[in-house]
């Protein structure tokens, strides 16, 4: 198996079939998810995440037992499983119609005893083709949607690293809609929802929050990392932000990083990070957030004879200051810190 580089390119043309069916099949397990998660603020519920091998819903309760939908980029399969062991799987590869996944979806969850209504309609997206009546081939090549794996993968492990010193609410989130992957910070504070962005903007956009993620592009728009504060402070357009690669975008709201220029970078994980200390900064300095009350200093590991966690001595402090603790930073990455 040929690993992927960390940082691949992804230009739409080169993968854009594959982008579409795997758009539509996040569609189809976002759904579900809608339909089985319990409700959270913000609606965090609906999200779905990353996975070493694709994305899944995670657990959702269904009765007493639990159920998780993934797809697999390298298997190129759905794959539906039950707390009590039940397994189906649905193949992705040609020949293949979104409307033929759809309609297995459905008799696989029936087969395992869930009966649940999933709305066929695509959510925001161009082409409103429902789900149960599209017949045109759904092209699928697991090497594309491997592309695009690898960079969500090492764009969450850039987010994971950045927000550990957060003293406060964060998710990160894959959302099915835009196919985004997300990472939000919260300040805590409610805020008047807009009324004028239609329903899930009403029941989104009622707190304060800082929203970072990676858009994989469109026919308009290429691949791009974007932040915004909302409220959206005034003077957004004017502000200095780093880094140099980085701009505000009037027509999207939004401070806009493009995918291709962090890429070509010569440090593009440290690129990537200072366009999210920037625009924390922006938090600070522009929407009053208090930095030092929303930092959190993180404690020593707990001590371990092996770095790879093996031979605890249990006779042993955990904290004893022993010379082979593991601390922050001892995989050979700089501890993250966001407070400028």
């Amino acid at each position: 198996m040929t690993t992927q580089p960390s940082w691949p390119g992804l230009e739409l043309a080169s993968w854009a079939p594959t982008k579409r069916s795997l758009h539509l099949y996040a569609q189809m397990l976002g759904k579900l998810r809608l339909a089985l998660a319990p409700h959270q603020p913000n609606f965090l519920f609906t999200s779905l995440a990353p996975t070493s091998r694709g994305f899944t819903t995670g657990t959702m309760p269904h009765g007493f037992r639990s159920l998780q939908a993934s797809v697999d980029v390298f298997d190129a399969q759905i794959i539906l499983e039950t707390s009590d062991g039940e397994v189906r799987r649905i193949a992705l590869t040609a020949p293949r119609t979104v409307a033929q996944v759809f309609a297995e979806l459905h008799a696989a969850l029936a087969a395992l005893g869930v009966t649940v209504a999933l709305s066929p309609v695509p959510q925001e997206i161009p082409d409103l083709t429902p789900l149960d009546a599209d017949d045109r081939p759904a092209v699928f090549d697991p090497a594309d949607a491997q592309r695009w794996l690898a960079v969500v993968s090492a764009t969450s492990a850039v987010f994971d690293r950045w927000r550990a010193h957060f003293f406060g609410r964060t998710a990160l989130a894959l959302w099915w809609g835009a196919f985004d992957f997300a990472l939000l910070l919260f300040s805590g504070k409610h805020v008047p929802a807009p009324t004028n962005r239609g329903y899930l903007f009403k029941y989104d956009l009622d707190a304060e929050m800082m929203n970072v993620g990676f858009y994989p592009g469109d026919d308009a728009n290429p691949a791009s990392f974007y932040g915004y504060i909302y409220p959206q402070p005034p003077g957004c357009s004017g502000f200095a932000i780093a880094p140099k690669q980085a701009s505000w975008s009037e027509v999207m709201g939004e401070w806009i990083l493009p995918y291709e220029a962090m890429r070509a970078a010569a440090d593009p994980e440290g690129t990537l990070r200072a366009f999210l200390d920037a625009i924390y900064g922006v938090c600070g300095s522009a929407a009053g957030w208090d930095h030092a009350n929303f930092t959190y200093v993180a404690p020593p590991l707990r001590a371990a004879r092996k770095k790879l966690g093996a031979d605890f001595a249990p006779e042993q402090d955990e904290c004893d200051g022993t010379a082979d603790r593991l601390e922050m930073g001892d995989d050979g990455i700089e501890p993250p810190t966001i407070t400028l």
